[in-house]
């Protein structure tokens, strides 16, 4: 047992046990503040979003003392590494001031609270849900599953749809009828439909308006609230419940008319 004294003793002597010891509780010390804001985020008191980025934040900085106490517990001269490493930030920094421009507009979008995880957004022709917010960039989970990263920069620069950010959404529909309808028929027949859907809602009113005289039909504009989670399945019952009650009441959607003049060409042309 001599040779595993040795080894023991050796290790002692050299910082080993005393890296490995801080190691230790780095892991410890971590993992406990992971479940500290996991409970937190359960309890909805602050956005998800700020509360994984100060979970980040404390662990790097755990990790961080961990490194320094136990390069020193190895005889590692750390204040000349960090003098180093300072000397190195400063380089690095004006090497990459797009970085840092990134992380200051992540900064500010996190304090902002435009849009939270899991809200669907729409930004420079990218739009999906937003499955991450970090300091230098946003990741969104698109329809077809696929991801897109985002620069926190882009993000502050251009405007943000925030499709779902609200409890409420608003059906658009536009569409036009044969210029020999009766309007005010055509009217009474989309909100006697709008009213027959349980899942249109009466409060804001729906709206039925005049857009103008088309090329081949009056055009309109209908617009009919509801509940955000229910919007996509809503839309198309709304509008196959509209196009089902115009063949009942004879109400024509026409297809664009177009005349075409042939002039005949002399063969010798």
């Amino acid at each position: 047992m001599e040779w595993s004294n040795d080894i023991w003793g050796h290790l002692v002597r050299n910082g080993w046990v005393e890296f490995i010891f801080y190691v230790l509780m780095g892991c410890i010390i971590t993992s406990v503040i992971g479940r500290i804001f996991k409970g937190l985020e359960s309890t909805e008191k602050l956005p998800r979003q700020i509360l994984k980025l100060l979970s980040k934040l404390l662990r790097g900085v755990v990790w961080a003392l961990v490194l320094i106490q136990g390069l020193r517990a190895l005889g590692v001269d750390v204040v000349g590494i960090l003098g180093a490493a300072g000397v190195m930030g400063v380089a690095i920094g004006f090497a990459s001031q797009t970085s840092l421009s990134n992380l200051i507009s992540g900064i500010f979008l996190v304090s902002e609270r435009s849009f939270k995880l899991g809200d669907y957004i729409s930004v420079e022709g990218e739009e999906g849900t937003v499955e991450s917010i970090n300091l230098l960039s946003v990741y969104l989970r698109r329809p077809d599953n696929s991801r897109v990263r985002i620069p926190c920069e882009t993000m502050i620069k251009s405007p943000v749809t925030n499709i779902t950010g609200s409890p409420r959404r608003r059906i658009d529909i536009d569409l036009g009828v044969d210029y020999n309808s009766d309007l005010t028929r055509v009217r009474e027949v989309i909100l006697n439909v709008i009213k027959q859907e349980p899942e249109l809602m009466d409060t804001p009113a729906p709206i039925v308006i005049f857009k103008g005289f088309g090329d081949s039909s009056l055009d309109l504009h209908i617009g009919a609230w509801c509940k955000t989670e229910v919007y996509h399945g809503l839309r198309f019952r709304f509008a196959t419940a509209l196009l089902e009650a115009f063949k009942k009441e004879g109400i024509n959607i026409p297809f664009p008319v177009r005349t075409i003049i042939s002039q005949n060409i002399p063969s010798d042309c």
